[in-house]
């Protein structure tokens, strides 16, 4: 008689969370009186970046698998579900708002793809011009008027200069998605900083790229494009920047609007291995940040915009001279193998300042001082 009492108990206490978790349409359901809800894939959370929309027919969150499968756990203000999720597969739960409005949820897993280019050729089809910063009024004012050497005074190496440099920049305003300066240089923005004005991602990639190569850290911009460039009508582009390091002999990625640096076993990437290390490395994958950027966040938001990257062929400081270009174009679009070669950006824009590269050594070519841009001699 004990044993069967003894087994009915534990049959009672292994079913009871089922008895007990509600559903509706066949679908389970967690309760919240706060819109605002958190959720954690594996050990990391994502807090107050969903809102619960019952108003929504069906409110889809992608959530990135980095591996096979990842636990997710969906947490509101008294409840919470978990369950393990796949790439390509989805769950369907309902958040019942207040006791009143059933928010259909739909969390949906994907994974990440690494972009193949051409890494074979060795030798460059075009040279680049960087800034020399000898004798550049432009940058001398930029470097006296910000006090930018104390900025870096005391860092141990490139790297730590870069990092301070750009969490400075990131610092000086709020980011605003509407707002373009009366001019696109480095100056004329931080002076309309002072005025209380606040611009884009292009103005904290202009500023920060400017900055760096006041001090004599080679940098440029970079114009990052999302696969759909041609059909999707706004926020199809990302703007940040790439700084050579000379005492790693390579090029970063920095962005100025998130004050990150990606960097993978101790050494930070370029955009393209940025790309690579988030499809293959993402555990071992570190985003540097003075400011304490999310991992997390960080990667599923830039993710899609690393597809195509541009850059200028002259990247030169200053406002009163003319930019060179090749066969008048301004730009070299990097594009994945197999890609389409972008022509319109956003529907409507015309793209028809780029050449297009599928090689890696044409993008991250060693910054090459020279008098004018030329196509390299083969």
């Amino acid at each position: 008689m004990k044993k069967s009492l003894s087994f009915l108990l534990l049959m009672l206490v292994l079913v009871a969370p089922a008895i007990a978790q509600k559903s509706y349409k066949g679908l389970p359901v967690i309760e919240a009186t706060n819109k605002v809800a958190d959720y954690k894939v594996g050990n990391e959370w994502v807090k107050g970046n969903w809102n619960i929309s019952p108003q929504i027919a069906v409110d889809e969150l992608k959530v990135p698998v980095h591996n096979k499968k990842v636990k997710f756990s969906f947490y509101t203000d008294s409840d919470s579900i978990s369950f393990r999720l796949k790439p390509g597969k989805s769950h369907q739960f309902y958040v019942l708002l207040n006791n009143k409005d059933y928010a259909l949820t739909e969390i949906k897993g994907y994974s990440f793809e690494a972009l193949k280019f051409n890494e074979t050729n060795t030798v460059p089809a075009y040279t680049m011009l960087y800034e020399q910063n000898n004798g550049n009024t432009y940058l001398d004012q930029l470097r006296a008027q910000y006090n930018l050497d104390a900025i870096v005074a005391g860092a141990a190496n490139d790297t730590e200069k870069a990092l301070r440099m750009v969490n400075w920049v990131h610092n000086q305003w709020k980011h605003n998605g509407m707002n373009q300066p009366s001019s696109p240089d480095a100056l004329t923005i931080l002076a309309e900083v002072k005025e209380g004005k606040q611009f884009r991602c292009v103005e904290y990639g202009i500023v920060t790229t400017a900055c760096l190569n006041a001090i004599g850290l080679p940098a440029r911009t970079m114009g990052l494009k999302m696969k759909d460039v041609e059909t999707i009508e706004s926020g199809a582009g990302h703007v940040l920047l790439e700084v050579y390091l000379p005492d790693m002999k390579k090029w970063v990625l920095l962005d100025g609007q998130f004050d990150v640096m990606p960097v993978l076993n101790n050494v930070p990437l370029n955009a393209v291995e940025f790309q690579q290390a988030i499809a293959k490395n993402y555990d071992k994958l570190e985003i540097r940040s003075l400011s304490g950027a999310d991992k997390a966040q960080y990667v599923k938001w830039v993710y899609p915009y690393l597809y195509y990257f541009d850059v200028k062929f002259d990247n030169r400081e200053g406002v009163d001279f003319t930019r060179e270009t090749i066969d008048s174009k301004k730009s070299l679009m990097l594009v994945p193998m197999g890609a389409k070669q972008p022509e319109v950006f956003q529907v409507s824009n015309p793209i028809n300042y780029c050449k297009y590269t599928n090689s890696i050594v044409d993008l991250y070519q060693a910054p090459v001082m020279k008098s004018k841009v030329t196509t390299a001699q083969k």
